[in-house]
C-alpha cells in the first residue's frame, strides 16, 4: 500500500508538505504541488478515506431519502439506485438508502430525496446540507428529472402517425408536478393535433387499469395513453384477455420503460427514463451543491422506446 511517506520520498520533499499539498494547496509553490501530483500520480496513491474526512470535515457518505409508499415504488428505483451508488463510489462516497424523514442523518454530507410532498419540506430544510431531488418538487430545492411534458407529448403525436384516430388518456389520479406534467404533454399534442382529448384518471395499479378497461367501450382504432407503465400493462393484459388484437385494433403505451414494459406477453411500447443519465445528472448535482460549485436543476430529455404494443408508422 502506497503511504504519504512514499510520495514524499518520490517527490523530494516532507510529508508535512504533501499533506499541504493535498488539503492546503494555497499553501505551496506551484513547483512543489506539480512535484507531488506528479508523484501521486505515478505511484497510484490514494488518500486515507479517514484522513479526507477529518481534513474536509466530510462524512463521504450520501443519504437517499424514498419517501414514496414502499407498495407504489416501481422497480425501475432498484436500476436508477444502483447507478447512483456506481457513480457516488467512483467520486469516493458511500449511499446510505432510509424511508423515515425522521431518520434524515446529520451524518451525511448530502441527501437525495423522492417522493417527497410539500409538507415535507420544512424537515427537509431544516438540515443545512444539500438536497437533490428526483422529481420537481419546490423552487427552493433543486432537482433532476425525465422531461414528463415532453415524453407523453412525443408519444402522442408519433401514435397519431401511426394512424390511430382515438387517442385515450389513462392518467394518474395524483396532484403531482409530474403526473400533471404528463397530462398536459398529451392535452398539448391533442390541441395540435384538433382531436379531443379522453382522460381518465386512476390509481397507478395494474388492477385499476383492468377495472377501466371493463367499463369502457374501446372502439377499433384506438390507442390507450397510459401515464405509467403499471397501468399501461394491466390495460394491456385486460385488452388481450377480452381477445382483442394487440397492436392491430387496439394500441398500448406506458411511461417509465425499465423493466416492467418488458415483463408483458407483448413488449410495450413506452418513454423511457434514461437511468444512467439521470443519475449522473443527480451525482454532479449534489456533490457540486457539496463542493460550493452552482449549479441548476435539470430536465433529461425523454426516449421514445417503440417495441409491440403499437403499430407501425404509416407510410405516407
Amino acid at each position: 500500500m502506497i503511504t504519504l511517506a512514499d510520495v514524499a520520498k518520490e517527490s523530494h520533499v516532507s510529508t508535512m508538505t504533501v499533506s499541504r499539498v493535498l488539503h492546503h494547496p494555497e499553501q505551496v509553490s506551484d513547483e512543489v504541488r506539480q512535484a507531488v501530483q506528479q508523484a501521486i500520480s505515478k505511484l497510484g496513491y490514494k488518500p486515507s478515506r479517514v484522513g479526507q474526512a477529518l481534513s474536509q470535515q466530510r462524512q463521504f457518505a450520501i443519504q437517499f431519502l424514498i419517501l414514496e409508499d414502499i407498495q407504489q415504488v416501481d422497480p425501475y428505483y432498484a436500476k436508477l439506485l444502483l447507478y447512483i451508488a456506481d457513480y457516488l463510489r467512483e467520486q469516493g462516497y458511500t449511499l446510505e438508502i432510509s424511508h423515515d424523514l425522521t431518520d434524515h442523518s446529520s451524518q451525511v454530507d448530502g441527501t437525495f430525496v423522492s417522493g417527497a410532498r410539500q409538507q415535507d419540506l420544512p424537515l427537509l430544510t431544516k438540515s443545512s446540507d444539500p438536497i437533490v431531488s428526483y422529481g420537481q418538487l419546490d423552487q427552493t430545492i433543486k432537482y433532476v428529472d425525465i422531461d414528463n411534458f415532453q415524453g407523453t407529448y412525443q408519444m402522442t403525436h408519433y401514435l397519431a402517425k401511426c394512424g390511430y384516430q382515438n387517442l385515450l388518456y389513462f392518467g394518474l389520479d395524483l396532484n403531482e408536478a409530474f403526473a400533471i406534467s404528463r397530462e398536459e404533454g398529451y392535452l398539448q399534442a391533442m390541441t395540435e393535433l384538433n382531436k379531443m382529448p379522453t382522460i381518465f384518471r386512476i390509481d397507478n395499479t395494474e388492477q385499476a387499469a383492468a377495472n377501466l378497461i371493463e367499463q369502457l367501450f374501446i372502439t377499433d382504432n384506438s390507442v390507450i395513453v397510459a401515464a405509467t407503465d403499471r397501468i399501461a400493462i394491466g390495460a394491456l393484459q385486460q385488452l388481450l384477455h377480452l381477445g382483442i388484437k394487440i397492436p392491430a385494433d387496439v394500441g398500448v403505451t406506458g411511461f417509465d420503460g425499465v423493466f416492467i414494459n418488458q415483463i408483458s406477453l407483448q413488449h410495450l411500447t413506452t418513454v423511457q427514463q434514461p437511468l444512467k443519465k439521470i443519475a449522473q445528472s443527480m451525482v454532479e448535482l449534489l456533490l457540486g451543491m457539496i463542493e460550493k460549485r452552482p449549479g441548476k436543476s435539470t430536465l433529461i430529455p425523454p426516449q421514445l422506446s417503440i417495441a409491440q404494443t403499437t403499430r407501425a408508422l404509416e407510410e405516407k
